[in-house]
């Protein structure tokens, strides 16, 4: 069946680096198995793999489904059990790449159908993919064709609202809007978002292409209106880390490279407690001014197309009645690792394009589909 696909340029130029890679994607997170797949690995009976499926690989029994049929074990090291020492997988060593489960083929790949289109990205919580999506300076670009697909192609489907298209397509303007600062593109596109949730859908047509030269407009006039000053302060963005800093302690979060970044955090900005809150604000400052801003005058693309690749690869705005939710989720990704990388640059006392990414791989790979997170996360907005 022939689809209409719309995908970023970058999707095609993706190539996984196998054992080579920083940090495998078969380690530090849950893998769910597929049900054509589990059915495949329940009619292996022979070779030495055979046992090791069957101990290995159980049914999924909480909100079971197609794509989330069962699970794949993992070590006390949170490693998958089939990934061995040379970090390879032994599921493709035995039987070959037709028997990886859909997570494992796909990966760092994601198909999502809306309406009648589907849609191609990857995930920066793979660290080539986020190389690949964040260092581009010349930003991300979409584009359109048609591709031939199985009818059991393992789409994620979601439901979105009326003019969809336009809404998202102004959103990703408003993010690659050069001529202002990646801070003032985010407060105007919660601004949009705000305006666009509190009209009635059945006014969206006639007040969506007023509310598009609105906003462009004071987006054009950011510096102006001065609209850094509705930013957290200091003391604000300080206050933020601890609570990254506990949410990292209090989960135990098994990503090694997470963790390493949350340490140079702690010791960067000296997050001892109360008794040091004025040292590490005036640490923030200090290391904001010295290596985050020089640093991001010359980078800004990298915070760009993080933010561009989250809105296109989580389908975003979906919920009209959450926009505004919707925003400060991605608000509050931003501002954890802004934080969290001006940390790292003291303790570092430099910033490079190596921190930046480790950074943003571990932290997506780590939290971006942490249900305990994103539930942390709604009760921080006010849910």
């Amino acid at each position: 069946m022939k689809r209409e696909v719309l995908l970023p340029t970058y999707f095609e130029k993706f190539s996984c680096v196998g054992a080579a890679c920083e940090d495998t994607c078969c380690a530090g997170w849950k893998v769910q198995v597929d049900k054509k797949s589990f059915q495949k690995y329940r009619k292996v009976t022979s070779g030495s793999i055979a046992n090791d499926l069957r101990m290995n690989i159980t049914r999924e029994r909480t909100d079971p489904s197609d794509n989330n049929y069962a699970k794949i074990k993992m070590d006390e090291d949170m490693n998958c059990a089939f990934l061995n020492e040379d970090k390879l997988c032994n599921i493709y060593i035995e039987l070959g790449e037709s028997y990886l489960c859909n997570t494992c083929t796909f990966y760092p790949r994601q198909m999502t159908e809306v309406e009648n289109r589907v849609e191609k990205d990857l995930s920066v919580s793979c660290p080539e993919a986020a190389r690949l999506i964040l260092l581009n300076p010349e930003g991300i670009d979409f584009i359109f064709h048609e591709e031939q697909f199985d009818k059991k192609m393992p789409f994620t489907h979601v439901t979105v609202p009326n003019h969809f298209w336009d809404i998202r397509m102004f959103a990703i303007q408003i993010l690659q809007s050069h001529y202002a600062p990646i801070e003032s593109r985010l407060l105007v596109l919660g601004m949009f978002m705000e305006k666009m949730q509190a009209t009635p859908q059945i006014e969206w047509a006639q007040k969506l292409p007023v509310y598009i030269n609105e906003y462009e407009g004071i987006l054009y006039r950011s510096e102006q209106l001065n609209l850094h000053t509705n930013l957290p302060s200091n003391l604000e963005m300080v206050n933020m880390t601890y609570i990254l800093v506990q949410f990292q302690k209090d989960y135990e979060l098994y990503n090694p490279r997470f963790g390493e970044c949350i340490t140079e955090l702690k010791e960067g900005l000296q997050l001892l407690g109360d008794d040091t809150l004025q040292l590490s604000v005036a640490l923030y400052n200090k290391y904001e001014q010295e290596y985050y801003k020089p640093f991001f005058e010359k980078n800004s693309h990298i915070l760009e197309n993080y933010l561009v690749n989250y809105l296109f690869k989580n389908t975003l705005p979906q919920n009209p009645s959450r926009f505004a939710k919707e925003y400060a989720q991605v608000l509050m990704c931003f501002l954890f690792l802004k934080a969290t990388l001006i940390g790292m640059a003291g303790y570092n006392q430099t910033l490079s394009e190596e921190m930046v990414i480790k950074l943003i791989q571990s932290f997506t790979k780590t939290l971006e589909n942490n249900a305990v997170f994103r539930d942390f996360m709604n009760k921080v907005l006010g849910d």
